[in-house]
């Protein structure tokens, strides 16, 4: 990584549903299938959910036994972004190999949950998207990002909302002042 006249570095798990789509139909086929072979068949899953007793118990088993194996196994599958800020450019690391480089002077906008929630968009001049950030976890790093940017371009903040399953979320477009 090049590290000369970098200003700030930030680390985080990028979402990623290349990678993401698949593992999780892959685990969810393979659980329903040891389940299958173990409880023989469907009518046997249906037999153990019914003699265990409570749907609490089962949703609890569920949880801890199929779920939580599953997003321990989905951290460890994304990869590692890191944004590195130097006076003229973001340069943008995946699995500390470099992704993409993107000069200031390219950046014409930004758009923090419009397309999805919890994603920031980087934009160019012709509304093409130069780079998607959407962390995993650190939610604060897209408010770092904007942050840092800011710095170097002078934008114009405006404000709306969007609704993403039935709750009102604030998004934020940021746009070059010219």
């Amino acid at each position: 990584m090049d590290t000369g006249n970098q200003l700030k570095k930030i680390e985080f798990k990028q979402n990623d549903l290349k990678r993401g789509i698949p593992l999780a139909v892959v685990y969810f086929v393979t659980v329903f299938t040891i389940c299958y072979l173990i409880f023989g068949g469907i009518i046997g899953m249906a037999d153990a959910v019914n003699n265990f007793g409570s749907a609490k118990g089962v949703g609890l088993l569920v949880g801890l036994g199929f779920l939580a194996p599953f997003f321990v196994l989905r951290h460890f599958v994304m990869p590692k972004n890191t944004i590195e800020f130097y006076p003229d450019k973001i340069a943008i690391y995946k699995n500390n190999k470099e992704e993409t480089v993107i000069y200031y002077s390219n950046i014409a906008a930004m758009q923090l949950n419009v397309s999805n929630m919890n994603q920031l968009d980087i934009m160019d001049g012709q509304q093409n998207i130069l780079y998607h950030i959407q962390p995993q976890n650190k939610l604060q790093v897209l408010k770092e990002t904007v942050s840092e940017i800011s710095k170097y371009i002078d934008l114009q903040k405006q404000k709306g909302s969007k609704r993403y399953f039935g709750k009102s979320i604030e998004t934020s477009t940021y746009i070059r002042r010219r």
